[in-house]
Formats: structure tokens, sequence, C-alpha cells
């Protein structure tokens, strides 16, 4: 006998993402933190891992794809400019936050 079933894959959900400092001034590195969870914690998918991908049109950021921690560098120009973070699990499930900063 074999038995087939479906397994649901919960999409990752960004909670917030924390901007240290924000403001900042131009040329600033700002300390951004993505917070994110999946409800397949509890099912039979439990030991699924999410990846982060920040992106910005301005300033330079950098981070490490397996942590949800990322430094951004300001733009010598003020202005508000937003960064975004892109959450993934290993089933294709995507979810997307931006947050705005204010260089000033």
């Amino acid at each position: 006998m074999m038995l087939v079933g479906c397994i649901h894959n919960y999409e990752p959900d960004i909670k917030f993402i924390t901007a240290d400092p924000n403001p900042v001034q131009p040329g600033g590195v700002v300390t951004l933190t993505c917070s994110a969870s999946d409800d397949d914690e509890s099912s039979m998918l439990k030991n699924e891992s999410l990846s982060y991908s920040w992106s910005a049109a301005y300033g330079q950021i950098s981070s490490d794809n397996e942590d949800n921690n990322a430094t951004w560098t300001a733009p010598d120009m003020m202005g508000e400019y937003s960064i975004s973070c892109t959450v993934n699990d290993q089933f294709d499930g995507t979810d997307i936050f931006t947050i705005d900063i204010t260089v000033q």
C-alpha cells in the first residue's frame, strides 16, 4: 500500500526590519536586522532554512545570505532611501519587506 499526501508550504513572514541608526548622516553606516519566521516550524517542513537577500538602489549594502543582518553605507546626499529584504525558504516561499531610512 502506498499513501500519497500533500505537504503545504507556508510562506516566510517578515515581521519587521530594524535600522540603527535611523536617521543617519551622509556616508554613515546603518546596521539592519530582518525579523522573519516561517509557520512550517511546527509541521513536517520544520527544518527548512530561510535565506535573506538585501537590496538598495542607493548607497552600498553588505550582507551574508545566510544571515538576517546587513550593513548599509548611506550615500553622500541627504534624502529618504528604501532598503528591501527578501526572505526565501527552500520550497520557493517568499516574502519581501521595505524600510525607509532618512539621510540627514
